[in-house]
């Protein structure tokens, strides 16, 4: 299974996260003041988050071990009770914990500047073995190729593992028919793609109409679309280092 660039996979995940994805929330916030009525009917569902990553609901993505309780209440109890997954798990959620964020922070609220950067490609790497997964169970081989090399779709459907599986399949399969239509343009592959998300009832779908927008922004474009020049630096010297070589032992020289 080929795989995405790892530069733009982290470029286009932290847009997914700067764009789409809120602050720091804790349950302990529901019930000592720190919520506006509006955001404690939002919230009210929700387990110790950050970055749109539910330390409750996704439970799996950090911990080895099974959780213990459905109930987010009596599960945050004994999250020192679980094992972490792996590193990048426990450093995400053990920096909350050190900071006493479930009791300081406000909600919505973010690391400092100089932790911001370092949180969020921690959930990168949280986040990209789900992304794989989704990629080879709702992915064809063809579609994997155009989704990994192209910035705009990669960042489409590193979203849509946010969202869920549901809409990561409906994604693909999508993604397939247009492509078994002879349709292989990537950017026409990707208005394609937002003009399904757009005419979707769920609001999760609904927010094509500020991912088009924000695709036009020159964040976008310096993140995205201008990341394969970097990419082709080293085929460049190294075509110039065979050119010297041949040069040099006279396989250029007419005969």
């Amino acid at each position: 299974m080929e795989k995405p660039n790892a530069d733009l996979f982290l470029a286009a995940t932290k847009l997914v996260i700067d764009n789409f994805e809120g602050g720091y929330y804790h349950p302990f916030m529901f019930d000592n003041g720190r919520l506006s009525d509006r955001n404690r009917y939002v919230m009210r569902n929700s387990g110790e988050t950050l970055y749109g990553l539910d330390r409750h609901a996704g439970h799996g993505l950090y911990y080895t071990t099974p959780r213990i309780s459905k109930d987010v209440k009596t599960d945050i109890p004994n999250k020192k009770l679980y094992k972490y997954k792996n590193t990048d798990s426990k450093n995400f959620w053990e920096y909350l914990d050190k900071a006493n964020a479930a009791n300081l922070w406000k909600w919505n609220s973010e690391p400092p500047n100089k932790d911001a950067d370092a949180m969020k490609t921690l959930a990168s790497n949280i986040i990209y073995p789900s992304f794989l997964s989704n990629a080879k169970k709702y992915l064809s081989e063809r579609a994997q190729n155009v989704i990994f090399n192209y910035g705009p779709l990669l960042f489409h459907f590193i979203y849509a593992t946010w969202n869920g599986p549901d809409f990561f399949r409906r994604w693909g399969k999508r993604l397939d028919e247009d492509l078994n239509k002879g349709i292989n343009n990537p950017a026409a592959l990707l208005d394609l793609q937002l003009n399904y998300r757009g005419t979707e009832l769920s609001n999760t779908d609904l927010s094509a109409k500020r991912m088009r927008a924000l695709i036009k922004t020159p964040e976008f474009t310096k993140a995205l679309y201008q990341k394969k020049k970097f990419f082709l630096i080293p085929l460049l010297l190294v075509t110039i280092g065979l050119t010297y070589y041949y040069n040099k032992n006279g396989l250029f020289k007419n005969s």
